[in-house]
């Protein structure tokens, strides 16, 4: 048996269709994605018409009593008084899908009612690299040795290869919600093995439920 996960199973990724209706978990993709923020800044404009909601020149605040209870909407932007714009750091990088859109909910896209069914969005996982500009792993090798063996729940370890450029990390812990038409397909998924695999750890971490087939690679590997 083989020390890590990634040295089991190669080729680690397949090729995979650019077509939307082919998108299925374990799929790479690249997004735009946002960086979590531990403390909350708002944009709120310095220049405000009361009678016309005209709202002008933004500036980041990081409190505030009236935070998403404004008195007074704006009208350009729009924003309601219980709505407010969240400063967030984003950058490209590459996610890999949980769970396209489901195709049967088009369906009741016309129902005639004010609320919003279809939104065309997919849960995916964040990839964090695992090395630095410098060619330098970013964690103790420790900590990468016990993510290659299965050892947490939260991290999947992606080796160098087709999209990536250099090992990485996948975050479960770190899912959002990425617009459908944001998608820039790889043209590479998870090989069927490791989807398996990752399907498995997915549920188990999010749930506790279903992660036989994890717990059993984990156990493998560990052995």
């Amino acid at each position: 048996m083989a020390a890590f996960l990634d040295e089991v199973f190669e080729p680690f990724y397949s090729p995979a269709s650019k077509s939307k209706e082919g998108y299925s978990f374990g799929q790479l993709f690249f997004t735009p994605a946002y960086y979590p923020h531990q403390k909350l800044e708002i944009w709120r404009p310095e220049v405000l018409d009361p009678k016309l909601g005209i709202a002008k020149n933004f500036n980041i605040r990081t409190s505030g009593n009236d935070f998403f209870k404004r008195s007074l909407p704006y009208t350009d932007p729009v924003l309601a008084t219980n709505e407010e714009f969240i400063a967030i750091k984003s950058k490209p990088r590459p996610v890999i899908l949980l769970q396209p859109p489901d195709p049967s909910l088009l369906a009741l896209k016309k129902s005639g009612h004010s609320g919003k069914i279809v939104r065309h969005l997919c849960p995916v996982a964040l990839v964090y690299s695992a090395v630095n500009d410098a060619g330098d792993s970013k964690f103790p090798a420790e900590f990468i040795e016990r993510v290659r063996r299965l050892e947490y729940r939260q991290f999947l370890f992606l080796p160098k290869g087709g999209p990536l450029t250099v090992d990485s990390l996948a975050r479960f812990d770190e899912i959002q919600s990425a617009a459908e038409n944001q998608l820039e397909p790889t043209e590479y998924s998870l090989s069927c093995e490791i989807c398996d695999i990752a399907k498995s750890q997915v549920s188990y971490f999010l749930s506790g439920l279903s992660g036989k087939e994890f717990a059993d690679w984990a156990s493998l590997l560990k052995s």
